[in-house]
């Protein structure tokens, strides 16, 4: 789970990305999306008002620069790479240290499938685009790719640098708007998590920058120092990570981040001017450097995360002095472990997570509105919501959003996805249980029924729910496999179509799933409820053959879907040819005489009768006879 407490994501603003500080000199977040206007790479990037760099200058762009000259196409895309690579490589230890504000282990996951995807969308993109263009890519591939609060937070980190790199702002002042971009989305942060790690990197970079003769570099490797240092003190600033001995998790995943950042960007030793004279002659670019130039450095993160002393802090936080060091302001910062105004139990058990797009141009909200009302009605059914996304990545595209929510009313939350379906395009919702136990096999199921789709959950699937008119696709589900950083068991139509998507879904990255997946065919929400059994019975015994138990109940399985009128002669029907146990899921408004009728006729026939609503409306019937 991820680090910021509770994380209610405020979305008053939230489709607008902050404006860059006062002086900053750069344009609207309103104004025209530009690339760089000179492919000359000594001019390109370059703040309005200062002449073109001589040769020598143009090897390592100063403190003013805008961030489209530190960061060339080829140090974006090195950068979604190694970011990747980075948390993929870290993700167990990263996992291992999530303990805030729930301890379900998987924020090192999420990040990785966060910043996975968006190198991913990168990677896809043909040679010739610019750096905004591609930092727009990675920022919308890992929007729609987030898992998790600390995914989702990146995510937005990554969208308000992208943004701020649009509109021509500096690397330092860029940091800064990616900081408060993902922090103003937060109602109730709390102290020493991703978002203080993002604060100090961004304070550090403009005091770096403020400095006379600085180099971009000089402001880069402040940002990592400083999230470096915001990470090492979280263990004495979060009561739990206090009592833990650990590094905040999602401040961890940062750092790792930015020091990919650092080690895309190309060190470059100036040549001497007789040899620049001869690389110009010889029609070289003065930014190109030969391979001796460059040092290559590894991305590391440089902490301990674990063996900390356990510290005895007030449930209230500890220290404020980094904050205080930085100019950065931790009044309103809340370390408590429950937001304010939402009851955190364990019966908060469910996250929650959709994509909403919208066309682009879609004029029946004003700006920012479609973050709030859709905040609210998330509100309304749970806590730690979070919306993120907006229209301003790209504005000829369709506008998206991701939404994450948790609660105990997996009913009402999928009704908010009904609704905002009739307002857009809502993709398959991802549920899973917070409480699951760690396994070294995921299960991913696709459902229709809400109550089925619980159950699933609290069985430990991952379970996709469809929102008409948008069905689960195969790739759908081969994401959600990949996702999990484990091996997968995939139930669901189609296991072909999911066996092939995956396969090519991982030859798009080494490093995209550490086990095979395994689909099965499950095509109806039955064989779904059958599932459900199977999950229970080998989640007693650890060393149990899931992926077996599984296969072996879905193989004996004979199916029906009728409706209530016609349910008992169905039923009546399927056991002809025996059975041992019936499995009948209905509709909500079948009536109970009807189920009573259906459980009946299973105990005549010597079988047990398990019964299961839908949690939808309506009087079908679907039927399920094993052995």
């Amino acid at each position: 789970m991820e680090e910021v407490l509770g994380a209610q994501l405020t979305l008053g603003n939230h489709d607008r990305i902050p404006d860059a500080p006062t002086g900053s000199n750069v344009g609207s977040i309103t104004g025209p999306f530009v690339e760089d206007p000179s492919g000359a790479p000594g001019w390109q990037g370059y703040r309005g008002g200062h002449p073109a760099p001589t040769t020598e200058e143009a090897w390592v762009p100063d403190a003013d620069a805008r961030v489209t000259a530190v960061m060339d196409a080829a140090v974006v895309r090195a950068w979604a790479r190694l970011a990747a690579g980075a948390l993929g490589r870290d993700r167990a230890a990263i996992d291992q240290v999530n303990v805030f504000p729930v301890a379900d282990g998987d924020t090192g996951t999420n990040m990785h499938v966060t910043a996975r995807e968006g190198a991913r969308a990168v990677a896809a993109v043909p040679d010739g685009a610019g750096p905004a263009a591609l930092l727009r890519v990675l920022a919308r591939g890992a929007l729609l790719g987030a898992r998790g609060n600390s995914g989702v937070i990146l995510s937005e980190w990554l969208r308000g640098l992208a943004v701020a790199a649009t509109r021509g702002d500096t690397l330092a002042h860029a940091l800064d708007v990616a900081a408060r971009s993902a922090r103003g989305a937060v109602a109730h942060p709390a102290h020493g998590t991703i978002l203080t790690a993002a604060d100090v990197a961004a304070a550090a970079a403009l005091d770096a920058a403020a400095r006379p003769g600085a180099s971009a570099d000089d402001v880069l490797e402040a940002a990592v120092r400083g999230a470096r240092s915001a990470a090492a003190s979280s263990v004495s600033t979060l009561a739990p990570l206090a009592r833990a001995g650990v590094l905040d998790a999602g401040a961890c995943g940062l750092v790792l981040v930015l020091d990919a950042l650092r080690v895309a960007r190309p060190r470059v030793t100036p040549p001497t001017p007789s040899a620049a004279v001869a690389a110009g002659a010889a029609g070289a670019g003065v930014s190109v450097a030969t391979a001796t130039m460059l040092t290559v450095t590894p991305v590391t993160l440089g902490l301990d995360m674990t063996g900390h002393d356990a510290i005895a802090l007030p449930d209230g936080g500890g220290h404020r002095g980094l904050d205080a060091a930085h100019g950065l302001d931790a009044e309103h910062e809340h370390a408590d472990e429950h937001e304010p105004g939402h009851e955190h139990s364990d019966a908060d058990e469910l996250e929650v997570m959709f994509v909403l797009r919208r066309p682009a141009g879609a004029r029946d909200f004003p700006d920012g509105a479609v973050a709030d009302a859709l905040r609210a009605d998330l509100a309304a059914v749970g806590g730690s919501v979070v919306v993120v996304g907006g229209a301003d990545l790209a504005p000829d595209e369709d506008s998206a959003w991701q939404a994450h929510v948790h609660t105990a009313d997996l009913a009402g939350a999928l009704a908010v996805t009904r609704r905002w379906a009739g307002r857009g395009r809502v993709e398959p919702a991802h549920v899973r249980h917070l409480a699951a136990p760690d396994s070294e096999l995921t299960v991913v199921v696709a459902t229709t029924a809400p109550a089925l789709a619980a159950e699933l959950a609290r069985a430990g699937a991952v379970v996709l729910v469809p929102v008409p008119p948008v069905g689960v696709a195969a790739r759908d589900l081969a994401l959600a496999a990949l996702g999990s950083g484990r091996a997968a068991l995939v139930l669901g139509p189609a296991a072909d179509a999911v066996r092939a998507a995956a396969r090519r879904l991982a030859g798009e990255h080494e490093d995209a799933v550490p086990g095979e997946v395994i689909a099965i065919d499950a095509p109806t929400d039955v064989h779904a409820a059958v599932v459900v059994a199977a999950l229970a019975a080998a989640g007693d015994d650890p060393a149990a053959d899931v992926a077996g138990a599984v296969r072996a109940a879905l193989n004996g399985l004979r199916a029906s879907a009728t409706d209530a009128a016609d349910a008992v002669g169905a039923l009546r029907g399927l056991l002809d040819g025996g059975g041992d146990v019936v499995t009948v899921l209905a509709d909500d408004d079948v009536p109970d005489a009807v189920a009573a009728g259906l459980d009946a006729l299973a105990e005549q026939a010597g079988a047990e009768c398990v019964l299961l609503r839908t949690g939808r409306a309506g009087t079908g019937v679907a039927l399920g006879v094993e052995g």
